[in-house]
């Protein structure tokens, strides 16, 4: 039984299902499954940790497609395509997140909206807790009122809750910004940057997320949130239901404050 607690440690769900079968077959020795359980979850992590921290730059990515449709409120009321790509990579000291998104819509054979959205991050852990971060972020929405907005930030996160299920993570720090109004034309302004991470793994097969970003300054400050309540479907591949809220403080003449996006999308693991 050890050997096959052992094999089944890289897989929560496995190893779930094995540690049931086990306690089942020998509730006398729950005691000693568990801590064996937990010793072997403790090398597996280890030596994944070790791989990834041995790996070269382009090595160790993991990655995730997503695609689906969206109904959106606010400029504009339509139907429309979402398609994104996420790729990220963890070492004991350095983390790394790049993001990758286009929404298309289309009604009446007319065009509604056009966005791109690309963000990377690198976190660099002091400890368990603290961690330095650099964001760099940039989008083009011109149905929004911008030909493109670029933004550069530091900072310093700390993770406030860490535990296997539940992480929650706040992040701050300076930021510019540099857009591309349709109208007023180019500005470049200095703003604070502050950020909240959540995740909570509800289920083995079913996972929360939510995340809250503004930059705060003094022409147009933004505010993006993203709730996700994401299921594992079979193998690779998992459905989500998601809802983003996307305010400008000042946006442009003739252009709503609140923007919000209700998706249901496929997501697979790569």
């Amino acid at each position: 039984m050890a050997d096959i607690l052992d094999a089944a440690a890289e897989d929560p769900e496995s190893l779930a299902a094995v540690v049931k079968a086990a306690k089942r077959a020998n509730p006398e020795a729950a005691a000693e499954i568990d801590a064996h359980v937990a010793a072997a979850s403790a090398r597996a992590a280890a030596a994944k940790a070790q791989q990834a921290a041995d790996a070269g730059f382009l090595e160790g990515w993991n990655g995730k497609g997503e695609i689906g449709g969206s109904i959106s409120t606010g400029n504009t009321d339509d139907y429309g395509l979402v398609v994104s790509l996420a790729f990220d990579k963890k070492t004991p000291v350095w983390e790394h997140d790049a993001n990758l998104s286009t929404s298309f819509k289309s009604e009446d054979e007319k065009t509604t909206t056009d966005r791109y959205f690309a963000t990377y991050a690198i976190r660099r852990n002091f400890g368990p807790r603290f961690y330095g971060v650099g964001i760099l972020w940039g989008e083009r929405d011109r149905f929004a009122g911008h030909n493109f907005r670029f933004s550069e930030g530091v900072g310093l996160g700390y993770r406030v809750i860490r535990r296997p299920d539940l992480k929650l993570s706040l992040e701050a720090g300076p930021a510019l910004r540099q857009s591309d109004y349709l109208v007023t034309g180019y500005e470049g302004t200095a703003a604070v940057r502050l950020a909240g991470y959540l995740t909570w793994q509800i289920r083995p097969r079913l996972e929360f997320t939510q995340s809250f970003v503004t930059y705060r300054d003094t022409t147009n400050s933004t505010v993006l949130a993203a709730t996700a309540l994401t299921t594992r479907l079979q193998g690779a591949l998992s459905a989500r239901a998601s809802y983003e809220y996307r305010n400008e403080q000042d946006p442009p003449q003739g252009r709503e404050n609140t923007d919000t996006t209700t998706r249901a999308t496929l997501l697979f693991n790569f």
